[in-house]
């Protein structure tokens, strides 16, 4: 579809010019003043700012785990009404153990050399860093299952306290609240309580972000190698926080004084900790080439068992946008509708905040969107958008802007979260 093509090229490419311009601007080039202009590169209106005590901090943590823990007890009574199985802790568990859960548990219990199919190694398409901290818990937990389940709900109360705290900053106390409630009731949200690694990535690129909005680049450093050690998709921390220091630090405005002196010294204590976060991406490469003697070979994998290559995002749409109008099977509702609404959902958030939002969190959200829809076999991009932490702090503030909206937006994510919840557990192709 060439107009889809063209469109999603217009709308991503000048989304990222808009961003690069603001950037370019805070950062001290002089732009002249037009029409235009002037709208795009005016500051943000900012909301006060509050202080996020130790102990309201802990308090998020703790209802952020008591949620997660409600979620699965509730679980139980949607598996076994809908089911026929046998009520048995061991069922419960069992019923976890779906789709990519399966590889993340095979990596925890032997390695990647632990699961072979016809000489071959699947589960090298998945980043490791999930998997051990599972082997880890499961030293206490002696259950695989549980030990998935549990690493799970602590990286993700882990991640609702550092988006409180990163919030802090910006916005109001209210606004960074409903921003938690929104991702967690954001109907794909059901995938941070099962046994896949959408929880440590939330919460590794979560705190990644707080420590750059911090300038702690050291942290930041250390977090964004942890997050590019979860997913591919973690190594796009080093746009945003390489955003922050051009513009923190008014990196234009020194090259313009001659200031080489300062810009290098900015670079060799502040700057080069953001190189750390390729340590990730390394250790994962190094497993590939550990276990099969081919640094790249995981994308080998994605082509022989998933059928995914790179391709242009707009590619990637016009596929999404060709099975949402010829799928008359349950797919329909389970892969390509959720997979278009949640593209336009954060695309739409992503221009309304371009101008009301700092520029390191929309410039993480459009390379987060490029990456995550550049796929050839786009089956996940609904559940990769619930680490999309930008577009529900937009969207929170939106909604302080628009109090109406409140309830609704919350009514109707927590309404689809019980369906696409329930529908996982029967075994739809909730992906």
């Amino acid at each position: 579809m060439i107009s889809v093509n063209i469109i999603s090229g217009i709308i991503i490419i000048g989304a990222i010019l808009a961003i690069a311009l603001r950037v370019l601007a805070f950062s001290g080039l002089p732009l002249k003043k037009n029409s235009v202009l002037d709208p795009l590169l005016a500051k943000k209106i900012q909301q006060q700012s509050f202080t996020a005590t130790n102990r309201e901090t802990f308090a998020v943590f703790g209802i952020s785990l008591l949620f997660r823990i409600a979620v699965f007890i509730i679980s139980i009574f949607a598996i076994f009404l809908l089911a026929d199985k046998e009520f048995t802790f061991s069922n419960l568990l069992d019923t976890y153990m779906q789709w990519d859960a399966k590889n993340y548990f095979r990596i925890a219990t032997g390695g990647y050399s632990f699961y072979v199919e016809n000489g071959e190694f699947p589960t090298l398409a998945f980043f490791p860093l999930y998997p051990w901290i599972i082997k880890a818990m499961n030293i206490f937990v002696q259950d695989m299952t549980l030990s998935g389940l549990i690493v799970s709900f602590l990286a993700y109360s882990g991640a609702c306290s550092y988006m409180y705290k990163l919030m802090s900053l910006d916005y109001n106390k209210q606004t960074a609240i409903r921003a938690i409630v929104f991702m967690s009731v954001y109907p794909h949200a059901l995938f941070f309580g099962t046994m896949m690694n959408e929880s440590m990535l939330l919460f590794t690129s979560m705190a990644t972000l707080y420590y750059i909005r911090r300038h702690d680049w050291v942290k930041a450093g250390v977090f964004g190698a942890l997050a590019s050690m979860s997913r591919l998709a973690g190594i796009v921390l080093i746009v945003p926080a390489a955003v922050e220091w051009i513009e923190h630090y008014e990196i234009i405005s020194l090259f313009r004084k001659k200031s080489f002196a300062k810009v290098w010294q900015l670079f060799y204590k502040k700057a080069l900790w953001i190189v750390l976060m390729f340590l990730g991406t390394f250790v994962y490469l190094a497993c590939n080439y550990h276990t099969t003697g081919e640094w790249f070979k995981f994308l080998e994998y994605q082509e022989m068992f998933w059928h995914n290559d790179t391709v242009y995002w707009g590619k990637s749409l016009s596929t999404i946008l060709q099975y949402a109008g010829n799928e008359k099977s349950f797919t329909l509702f389970a892969i390509w509708l959720p997979e278009l609404i949640s593209i336009i959902f954060v695309a739409t958030l992503l221009i309304y905040g371009i101008r009301r939002t700092r520029n390191l969190y929309t410039a993480f959200l459009v390379v987060y969107m490029i990456i995550n829809m550049s796929m050839s076999w786009p089956l996940s991009i609904a559940r990769y958008m619930t680490c999309a932490i930008p577009a529900f702090m937009i969207l929170s503030d939106f909604s302080e802007r628009h109090k109406w909206t409140e309830h609704l937006i919350t009514a109707t994510m927590a309404i689809t979260f019980g369906i696409y919840f329930t529908a996982y557990f029967m075994s739809r192709q909730i992906l």
